[in-house]
């Protein structure tokens, strides 16, 4: 693992990815490749004609001697002199052989005896393709003829063997200047590049350097000192941003603990609320229920004197019957302002379960089947796909139930027509029930009361339907507006929340119509 020990400047590289230094390392051994190469073949080409020069240049020039010698006529007074010169100029490394030949080719002299024929018959036999080259300096004085010197190659040959020792000692002296090369730039370059990219690397973690060991004072330490800028700079608004967070969350808890208060302070505003309601409400319903109870107490003593009188005609049973039945509904009548009184006051939490909501609007337009009937309305469901809701089946009922009556009770004219449609709204992930009448509608000023307690424009009603429906559809996290237009009619919408989003269908299925 590498680590950078910035703050006591060492650099323990134990494994890094040497991306630049494997690329310096094959260029440096490439060119080294190139260059042993090259340099092999100049010095072998420019040593084998350095060396053939030469041994031709000396062949010349014993033959030119001989030539003069020759010339001079001191060889020709004394014959033995020319074989002692031919012997001595013929034991010269590289020369093969020496021979004085007359004006018509015949031999004079040769020296060595037996290498110079042998050398000279190749030599003339040969278009130069050999091993020896016959170099002839003509004599031009004296004696006519020429002096041949056959110079041996293989002196050429020999010397080569000397090449690759010296390619080698020239290789080796740019290995060492390369390997010093390569030492500088890891130092000046390589390193410093690590130690940038470890940096980097800390500060992309969190840690921020205080001090990067580059004392470069070139490129490289001018980005070490920006860097080191940046790392202080980022250590800062760092800890700046850690102090922003601590108080942030010291904040989030004051936050929770005044919303605490503030939920505890809303649900006792509630509960003191409606205690006032109910004070309200216990003056209403004595209002409300001491009106039917004198007329049932009137028709109870009318009821008894005509008992006592002892006279009991069929009509004075007919007029009997119709107290009886008087008293029947103001009965009825007060038993209803008890229930509402009764729905509003207790506080008992929905058990949610997922229900089908049609199922809940079916039971509760079954239980109003005979007052749709007995008040001539025309019932139209359009039920849309829709999954199952998180409710409490009762006090949906009880929803629909107080909605659904007051939508009937408001149609007075002729065109009486409650429609029930229901939908599924994705993006929510909600179901929308839809109950809309073509009644009396609701007046522009009177529709923001609609769910005061005790508020109502019916006679004989106790303003308390709608904010039971409101303080249960609140408990089911649901919502509930409602549109009306003076004269044509209102529309409620109910939008409750979906009981599992994840199991809702994606298949759009074709709503079910019905007209009853």
């Amino acid at each position: 693992m590498s680590q950078l020990v910035l703050r006591g400047f060492r650099l323990w590289p134990l494994s890094w990815h040497f991306g630049m230094a494997h690329q310096i390392a094959g260029l440096v051994l490439l060119s080294l490749i190139v260059f042993g190469t090259i340099t092999g073949v100049i010095i072998r080409t420019k040593y084998v004609a350095s060396l053939r020069e030469d041994l031709k240049a000396r062949g010349e020039s014993i033959a030119q001697s001989v030539a003069r010698s020759i010339q001079r006529g001191a060889i020709r007074q004394d014959p033995a002199s020319l074989g002692l010169l031919l012997k001595e100029f013929g034991q010269i490394h590289g020369v093969s052989y020496i021979a004085v030949l007359g004006q018509n080719g015949e031999v004079v002299a040769i020296g060595p005896q037996d290498a110079a024929l042998e050398a000279l018959g190749l030599a003339q036999a040969a278009a130069g393709d050999t091993p020896v080259v016959d170099l002839a300096v003509p004599v031009q004085s004296g004696m006519k003829g020429s002096v041949h010197v056959g110079v041996d190659l293989g002196v050429v040959e020999k010397g080569l063997e000397k090449v690759p020792a010296i390619v080698w000692r020239i290789v080796l002296v740019s290995i060492l200047c390369a390997m010093s090369v390569a030492v500088i730039v890891y130092l000046s370059t390589i390193r410093p590049i690590y130690v940038l990219t470890e940096s980097v690397r800390q500060i992309g973690q969190g840690r921020f350097p205080r001090a990067i060991p580059i004392r470069s004072r070139g490129e490289l330490g001018m980005l070490a000192r920006s860097l080191e800028q940046m790392s202080a700079d980022l250590a800062s608004y760092h800890e700046q941003l850690e102090s922003k967070t601590r108080e942030l969350e010291l904040s989030k808890e004051e936050l929770q603990r005044q919303n605490e208060e503030i939920r505890k302070a809303q649900s006792q505003m509630i509960r003191s609320e409606k205690f006032a309601s109910m004070g309200q409400l216990a003056a209403s319903v004595a209002h409300e229920i001491s009106n039917p109870l004198a007329g049932i107490l009137t028709y109870l003593k009318l009821i008894r004197r005509r008992l006592e009188s002892g006279r009991m005609g069929e009509g004075q049973q007919e007029t009997i019957r119709q107290y009886l039945v008087t008293m029947e509904k103001e009965t009825e009548r007060c038993g209803h302002i008890v229930k509402n009184l009764l729905d509003f006051a207790k506080s008992s939490e929905p058990d949610l379960r997922e229900i089908d909501i049609h199922r809940v609007l079916d039971d509760t337009l079954f239980l109003l089947n005979f007052k749709l009937l007995m008040s001539d309305v025309l019932l139209e469901k359009r039920y849309e796909d829709v999954p199952l809701v998180a409710g409490d089946f009762g006090q949906l009922k009880q929803v629909f139930l107080n909605v659904i009556i007051n939508a009937i009770e408001a149609m007075k004219g002729e065109e009486r027509v409650l429609s029930i449609h229901t939908q599924f709204h994705r993006e929510s992930q909600t179901v929308l029930v839809e109950i809309q009448d073509t009644g009396e509608g609701i007046s522009e000023k009177n529709i923001y009361r609609v769910f005061d307690p005790f508020f109502t424009t019916k006679r004989g009603g106790t303003g308390m339907g709608l904010p039971v429906v409101y303080g249960i559809l609140e408990k089911h996290n649901a919502d509930i507006s409602i549109d009306s237009q003076p004269g044509k009619g209102t529309k409620v919408t109910i939008q409750l929340n979906v009981a599992n989003p994840r199991r809702v269908s994606r298949t759009n299925q074709e709503p079910t119509e019905s007209r009853t």
